[in-house]
């Protein structure tokens, strides 16, 4: 079994004393900045250097989460963030932004490095990316299936690789692939990538298509994640950490699935997975990386905790309520205590249970005033045994861990040397310890072997114990008291234990050499004078269909970008035909350059089909070049690379980073204010890279794996009329409409219910320095697209104000939805609330 860490979170400092007494091998916290949960409690970096020592002494392992995104005002001030981690020995942190990985990788390179899932990191090129960037481990999206996993670590082995494989194994799911959910962020101001997501996936909604109600529920929301029937597969897969999730979880949810997913991979025997149906859960799926399909992994019927189903009602006399037990799969003894609920109509009602009469392996009787009725479903939602069991786990407590060999030696003067050694990560400590003077002669009774032995071996309250000792030229007749060797002991044990603190600590002399190099940056960075680039920027276009290039013709623009990824219907139609369609773009774009946009999130397989595709059409001359959203894209294609808005690029750093793995341009995130861009473009020092913005179009802020089959009643909603799209409906807030493509992988993108227009900001914009102004006009048609270029074109040259107001209001006329601003003036307003 390579699986190797059981990785569990936690919010708090009592929450993690729990985890780490539990079983975990390794804890995931987050500082009070820069970890994507901003609601939860999170650590001081006191508590930091509390949790550390106390998972140190344990032998866990403590990660601490820097995965949100970073803007160039927060450089200093996350860098020195780092750098305390680094000092206090934290043994990694976790970081989405491909920025901080260029700092890390230059200024703090000993401090081991974690890619977030919300990196993105998906096929086989972007891991090697990873590990030619300081990065040891990626935490995979949880869309990676386990073949592909298996795929990943023979690869990796092949070529040499050393690069550890992180999966998700338990808990909530986020609706968006690779958790890049910018839905929250466009309409509440709540950003995900900032760890402030409103978790719109959760809300009711409704679905139509041309019209009609096709779909009613939680339409976006999934069931959790459970795999504890899958341990030895994921293991053999090459899974080296099992992540359980739950940063923002009670100490009683993290203590039962620890506990659990402990016991189960020592195949302990016991109910453990019964305990975890008890606490909160969405009901389970196996998720995309065990092969469910999207209609299983959605939970569309509800959002909340009903907990495991016993049965259902049967017979109702009196107070006097029969269950019929049905789950024959998971059996369940109820006690005095227990919380159970009762499922009628999608609505339910709990109580705690004080009188159960009878109790068999067929039904339960229980005597309840609770007003039910028969048919009604039954579950139960709470153990108060399982509740008490997680008790012990509560109370700080230090345990022996660490296996030490002992040496006594004593010399002609009965002075005793003792020789202490110990392994931490396959590193050999030791060290030598002196007894001068303490044994003398005895004058009655001798002190023995035996004596000594079972002294030194008292290690109660530390993290060793004595595995082994070995005794050398003792004098037969010395004496010595018991508290003197219970000293000796105290002074082994001490020692081993500061060294073994160290070993998790980086020495003096790297620590002084970080931070020499790190003031030097700082300083530079913080009296840097800043400069706007003196540039005219153009605009680029993204379009659709093949009928919007005719509409662009005799308008200045600098790149077409061409998305044609929801025009097919399946994989075999979308290669057989892609070509041909890429040869007429081409053609009527030119002499405009022609970028084709890829699938989001591909794999490396159709990544590959795709270059070949690129290189046939080269040699039939037709120059084109791709767009797509994960680094090592440099190492499939031999064409121009162009960055997509996932890659989610909000620091001058980031720029240097991508521009390092190929990219010959990015489009800066659409979650960024002006002001914040403003910083990025003047701090910019990588002049062979274009960076552009979206300044007009309705936004993707979701791509899914969820295709919408498996709906409330049982029927798949299939579009079998390509470039055709659906409408979800938010019930509460029916303003909030979103139109859903549907892509050649049957991936669905949500575009956002308004239409980003930076109209009136065009002025202020075109002084930014950026090389490219972009309009979305995907989804839309030829006039529109017409319209939209017309107007923006005008507004590059010497408009007022007034004149630009304007041109707003035209757009609305024609617009296909209500326009906005997006994050561009104030940025996320609710990211610190």
């Amino acid at each position: 079994m390579v699986l190797e860490e059981l990785l569990a979170p936690a919010g708090s400092y009592d929450v993690l004393v729990i985890a780490v007494n539990a079983g975990a091998d390794a804890v995931y916290i987050a500082g009070q900045n820069y970890g994507a949960r901003a609601y939860a409690k999170n650590f001081t970096i006191e508590e930091i250097e509390k949790a550390v020592r106390y998972a140190h002494l344990n032998g866990v392992k403590i990660h601490v989460t820097v995965n949100t995104l970073i803007n160039n005002f927060e450089i200093v001030d996350v860098l020195q963030y780092l750098f305390k981690l680094y000092q206090i020995g934290v043994d990694a942190v976790i970081v989405q932004d491909f920025g901080l990985i260029w700092l890390l990788k230059t200024f703090i390179p000993e401090l081991e490095v974690h890619a977030s899932t919300q990196m993105g990191l998906n096929n086989y090129s972007s891991i090697k990316w990873a590990a030619k960037n300081n990065i040891k481990r990626v935490v995979l999206p949880r869309e990676v299936n386990i073949e592909q996993i298996r795929q990943f670590s023979e690869q990796l082995k092949k070529d040499n690789i050393n690069m550890d494989i992180e999966t998700f194994g338990h808990g909530a799911l986020c609706y968006c692939v690779s958790g890049k959910c910018y839905m929250s962020s466009y309409n509440s101001g709540r950003s995900g990538n900032r760890g402030a997501c409103a978790q719109p996936c959760r809300r009711e909604y409704r679905l139509k298509y041309r019209g009609y109600n096709i779909g009613n529920g939680y339409l976006l929301s999934t069931h959790d994640l459970a795999t504890y029937n899958h341990l030895d597969e994921i293991a053999d897969a090459g899974v080296k950490s099992l992540k359980l999730e739950g940063r923002m979880k009670s100490g009683d949810y993290i203590g039962t699935i620890v506990n659990s997913y402990r016991n189960l991979i020592d195949g302990n025997e016991g109910d453990y997975k019964k305990d975890l149906h008890l606490v909160f859960n969405r009901q389970f799926t196996d998720g995309y990386m065990m092969g469910d399909k999207p209609g299983d992994v959605m939970g569309r019927g509800h959002s909340g905790h009903e907990g495991l189903y016993i049965g259902d009602i049967t017979e109702i006399d009196g107070t006097k309520v029969t269950i019929e037990i049905k789950n024959k799969e998971i059996p369940v003894i109820l006690e005095p205590g227990d919380g159970i609920a009762f499922k009628y109509n999608g609505k339910i009602k709990g109580i705690y249970l004080e009188n159960i009469i009878k109790q068999d392996e067929n039904e339960i009787i229980i005597d309840t005033t609770r007003l039910v009725k028969v048919g009604t479903e039954v579950f139960i939602s709470y153990s108060k045994s399982t509740h008490d069991y997680l008790k012990q786990f509560e109370k700080e407590t230090i345990k022996n861990n660490v296996p030490v060999s002992l040496s006594l030696t004593w010399d002609e003067n009965m002075n005793l040397f003792t020789k202490v050694e110990y392994y931490l990560d396959d590193e050999l400590i030791n060290f030598r310890h002196k007894t001068l003077g303490k044994f003398e002669k005895a004058k009655n009774k001798p002190v023995s072997e035996e004596t000594i032995e079972k002294q030194l071996k008292k290690t109660g309250g530390t993290p060793f114990y004595i595995d082994k000792i070995t005794f050398n030229n003792m004098p037969k007749d010395i004496f010595i008291p018991i508290r003197e060797i219970n000293q000796i002991r105290r002074e082994i044990l001490d020692n081993a234990e500061d060294l073994l603190m160290n070993h998790y600590t980086p020495t003096k002399k790297s620590v002084k050499a970080v931070r020499k190099d790190l003031t030097k940056f700082i300083e530079d960075y913080e009296n840097e004078k800043t400069k706007t680039k003196n540039k005219t920027p153009k605009l680029s276009l993204f379009i659709d269909d093949l009928s919007q290039i005719t509409a662009a013709s005799g308008f200045d623009l600098k790149r077409i970008y061409f998305d044609g990824n929801c025009h097919y219907n399946n994989p075999d139609d979308y290669f057989n035909n892609i070509k041909e369609t890429l040869k007429k773009a081409s053609m009527m774009a030119s002499p405009t350059e022609l970028v084709w946009v890829l699938s989001a999130f591909i794999s490396e397989e159709e990544a590959r089909k795709c270059n070949e595709i690129v290189k046939e059409l080269e040699n039939e001359g037709y120059v084109i070049s791709v767009m797509g959203d994960f680094p090592g894209m440099n190492e499939i294609f031999d064409c121009p690379i162009y960055g997509n808005h996932n890659l989610n690029v909000w620091n001058s750093f980031c720029v240097r980073s991508m521009n390092a793995a190929g990219f010959k341009s990015l489009i800066l995130s659409s979650e960024l204010s002006g002001r914040e861009i403003k910083e990025l473009v003047a701090r910019n020092h990588d002049r062979n890279i274009d960076l552009e913005m979206i300044v007009n179009g309705n936004l993707e802020v979701i791509v899914s794996k969820d295709d919408f089959t498996n709906l409330n009643d049982g029927k798949d909603f299939i579009i079998s009329n390509d470039a055709d799209y659906a409408t979800l409906e938010d019930k509460k807030r029916k303003k909030f409409k979103y139109k859903i493509f549907f892509d050649y992988k049957k991936q669905s993108h949500i575009i956002n219910k308004d239409c980003l227009c930076l109209i009136e900001e065009m002025n202020e914009i075109k002084e930014l320095g950026l090389d490219s102004l972009i309009v979305d006009c995907r989804y839309s048609n030829e006039k529109y697209t017409s319209q939209i270029l017309s107007i923006y074109t005008e507004s590059l040259r010497n408009k007022d104000q007034e004149e630009l107001t304007k041109y707003k209001y035209k757009i609305m006329d024609f617009s296909q939805s209500y326009i906005n601003k997006g994050n561009y003036i104030e940025g996320r307003l609710h990211e610190n609330s």
